[in-house]
């Protein structure tokens, strides 16, 4: 294992059954712990054509949740299975779980200034030796509430601007709760195009793109109209989630829902009192 300083970093190590392994006890723990995964309309379809392509990929989260990375895997291993996925991650928190090299995580010092120039020559490298190369992170740099304005640090630009001809993409993540007892994830993934290949560029796209995400996922979260997203994960659509179990059974059994409205419909203006 390599040591941090002056820009040195840890290296992944990635295990492809490790990482089959580790993606399929996420998955469980997401459906334990969230009652759906929803993806904006279009979202999915945006990955599965990412997928095939041959190009380098840079992928850009907003940061609201430590759930944000484990989100990230299940939907890298549903929608981008063909791709070779790796992440930077802080190298003091690498040292501690070291088994995240094996997922294709590397370490990096975030306070270290030369740790931008080493990543951006390894991300390089790892380009060069993997098909379909694919960088995950989160320029924020660090957790941000969805509502504060997106800033970015520079290094997705960096190697956006590294990597000539990649496509970047900007996901948005949110957790909220809706009818459920459980909460929620709701993902919006939109292609960032910079008008110059100039870190500068990719640094003003990267910025506006995770922005306008945000800022598109938020108003459909509040919306509250199931029909504007897709189920990832989760109970599939028409399945009755009521309350209380045992009542939606017996609702069930009746040939009735049990399932609580996301929203509330309006009424029409002769239904008013």
């Amino acid at each position: 294992m390599a040591r941090t300083g002056d820009g040195q970093l840890i290296r992944a190590t990635p295990r492809p059954g490790f990482a089959r392994v580790f993606a399929w006890y996420t998955r469980r723990l997401l459906r334990s712990r969230f009652h759906r995964v929803r993806a904006t309309a279009g979202t999915r379809q945006l990955l599965h054509a990412l997928d095939a392509d041959p190009r380098p990929l840079v992928i850009c989260c907003t940061h609201a949740s430590w759930w944000d990375p484990l989100v990230g895997l299940v939907l890298q291993r549903d929608l981008l299975p063909s791709r070779a996925a790796f992440s930077p991650m802080d190298a003091a928190q690498l040292r501690r779980f070291a088994f995240f090299r094996k997922v294709g995580l590397f370490g990096i010092d975030p306070d270290d200034p030369a740790s931008l120039a080493a990543m951006t020559d390894y991300v390089a490298d790892l380009a060069g030796a993997h098909e379909r190369f694919t960088l995950a992170l989160t320029p924020q740099g660090r957790f941000a509430d969805p509502r504060e304005r997106v800033r970015v640090r520079p290094g997705a630009a960096a190697v956006a601007a590294r990597l000539r001809g990649a496509r970047v993409l900007c996901v948005a993540v949110e957790y909220a709760f809706w009818q459920d007892q459980k909460p929620e994830v709701f993902v919006h993934a939109a292609e960032a195009l910079a008008d110059a290949p100039s870190t500068a560029a990719w640094h003003r796209a990267i910025g506006a793109g995770l922005q306008a995400a945000a800022d598109e996922l938020a108003a459909r979260v509040i919306a509250r109209d199931p029909g504007a997203f897709d189920i990832l994960l989760g109970a599939g659509a028409g399945r009755a989630t009521a309350a209380n179990p045992l009542h939606g059974l017996w609702l069930a059994l009746r040939g009735r829902s049990g399932e609580i409205a996301a929203r509330r419909e309006p009424t029409s203006a002769g239904a008013r009192a």
